[in-house]
């Protein structure tokens, strides 16, 4: 390999070189640059989330079964481990099956197991530095929640506007003390008594900013380094003290590039402007999918198949953010998933599209430091973009294909003839200048 300044030949060219740069600036080449900063340390973060469904793990003793699944998770770089709902669902005439219908804060589904069984699944995750946290519903209540007899008077009644779509629950009323004291005491009860790391706040916004303020100091005195992610967009909720929040704008505008009716510049607005509302010290979540998103349509319909979904995932991780893997996803099911049913999987067996998922975390882990330095996007065709970090004499250069066809692509200049390492085989190789890309392929060189 020949000896050249990365950081000399990256976005910004010798002064004898402008006019070539301007020349060449097709629309098979659209760099933008991010500087160095704030975002940087954002891109530098390194913390993975897996999303578990308890209901495609097992129908008994589900904690045990994710236990043994726990092996796996640290392969695939996981360090949270985010529970869906695991207290008894409401079982009423109103009832409709759904998890995020709690029925008792204080309990646990039987069907998942037992305190006991919560506990050790916790110290395994934690014995492997995998945090573990609950999926809390703070909101509203199933209408059989024993608080509904006991306390009618917490409950804001069922003229809330929100229950004529959510006719299962019933809404609490968080001007009253009593109600405010009553929930935070059932959320430090799980970090007390079970050792959990923190929560994911369901419906974030159906709650009090001042409240969750409250919640978070608590918890944070009892776990300073506490896991709490809001499910909203909301900025104002960083303030309230969340350190992480959802990411809508950026999932849509990721299912339109690769179901082929969007473009990695709309991608990149959304991303922008995520992060424009997004402290230096927080984070935003990203995801190719939810329990949400899979139930209203199966990945195929966005992705086509598991090559599909890896590029997305590929390119979510690289473009900063905590990237989230919703179970299943690792294992390239295509189709849509009603998480308030069961629908056991086989988590056991190996599968090809796990170890591609643990390939891109590994490479994404391992180039922590390069993810520190100035950041570029930019695109070799109108559905192959590219991530590419700067740091010193050192690159890294990550191409995605969104596109459901082999895509010939030009290398960005400054990288013709150069000798890479392509991180996912570990093969130094000089790459043609003109490349062909097969469907959904993505590729990782570090330069």
């Amino acid at each position: 390999m020949t000896k050249l300044s990365i950081s000399k030949r990256s976005v910004f060219f010798p002064v004898l070189c402008i006019g070539l740069f301007i020349a060449s600036c097709t629309p098979r080449e659209v760099p933008v640059v991010t500087p160095q900063g704030q975002e940087a340390v954002r891109a530098a973060a390194a913390t993975v989330v897996y999303e578990c469904n308890e209901r495609l793990f097992s129908e008994t003793d589900a904690f045990k079964t994710i236990e043994g699944y726990v092996p796996e998770l640290e392969r695939m770089g996981v360090n949270v481990l985010w529970l869906m709902p695991i207290h008894p669902r409401g079982a009423d005439e109103k009832a409709i099956g759904s998890p995020y219908c709690v029925q008792n804060y204080l309990a646990i589904d039987p069907a998942f197991g037992t305190m006991d069984d919560l506990k050790h699944l916790v110290n395994t995750c934690h014995d492997r530095n995998i945090r573990v946290v609950l999926d809390w519903i703070a909101n509203h209540t199933s209408w059989d929640n024993v608080w509904v007899t006991a306390h009618p008077d917490w409950y804001e009644g069922p003229s809330t506007a929100d229950e004529t779509g959510w006719a299962d629950v019933t809404f609490l009323n968080y001007s009253l003390p009593a109600v405010r004291d009553t929930m935070k005491a059932c959320m430090l009860y799980w970090v007390k008594e079970a050792d959990i790391d923190g929560f994911r706040c369901d419906y974030a916004g159906g709650v009090p900013l001042d409240w969750w303020k409250e919640v978070n100091e608590a918890i944070a005195s009892l776990k300073p380094n506490a896991f709490m992610l809001a499910e909203t967009s909301d900025a104002r909720h960083y303030d309230a003290g969340f350190n992480l929040l959802y990411s809508w704008s950026y999932l849509y505008a990721l299912e339109d590039l690769y179901s082929g009716k969007g473009s990695f510049s709309a991608l990149q607005s959304s991303s922008n402007s995520e992060y424009t509302a997004t402290p230096a010290d927080k984070e935003r979540l990203r995801y190719i999918t939810t329990h949400d998103e899979t139930a209203e349509k199966a990945p195929a319909s966005v992705f086509r198949d598991a090559a599909g979904e890896l590029s997305a995932f590929c390119l979510t991780a690289f473009m900063g953010g905590v990237p989230m893997i919703y179970s299943s996803q690792e294992l390239g099911y295509m189709n849509s998933i009603n998480f308030f049913n069961y629908n056991v999987m086989d988590f056991s067996s190996p599968n090809a599209t796990r170890d591609a998922v643990a390939a891109i975390v590994r490479v994404w882990k391992q180039t922590q430091d390069l993810r520190g330095g100035d950041k570029t996007f930019g695109t070799l065709a109108s559905r192959v973009p590219y991530v590419e970090y700067v740091s010193g004499d050192a690159a890294l250069l990550v191409i995605c294909n969104a596109a459901n066809s082999e895509q010939e692509v030009k290398l960005p200049m400054r990288y013709e003839g150069l000798e890479m390492t392509d991180l996912l085989t570990g093969q130094k190789q000089t790459p043609d200048a003109v490349m062909t890309l097969q469907p959904r392929e993505y590729r990782i060189y570090r330069i």
